[in-house]
């Protein structure tokens, strides 16, 4: 899958996979108890569902307990950013 199908993907669950993927990139590395947190949620089984949709994507990976964005990962933030860059203009 190419970084503009991975960004459209994101955008349409903007509450979901794509907020878990924002959670991620924004602190470059988050336990899954600190991205609990974040995502707010009461229960774990939506953020273990997006979680695994991401890993399953190739966009994050678990590594030590810890869950961080994958090079494509990256490039899909930096897709994202260009993005609102070019919003700006």
């Amino acid at each position: 899958m190419g970084v503009s199908e991975d960004i459209n993907w994101l955008k349409v669950d903007d509450g979901g996979v794509g907020k878990v993927f924002t959670l991620i990139a924004g602190k470059q590395s988050l336990k899954i108890r600190e991205l609990k947190d974040l995502f707010g949620s009461k229960d774990w089984w939506p953020l273990k569902a997006h979680i695994v949709a991401l890993v399953s994507r190739g966009l994050v990976v678990e590594v030590d307990g810890v869950y961080k964005l994958t090079d494509d990962g990256k490039k899909v933030l930096d897709g994202f950013k260009a993005m609102e860059v070019v919003k700006a203009i």
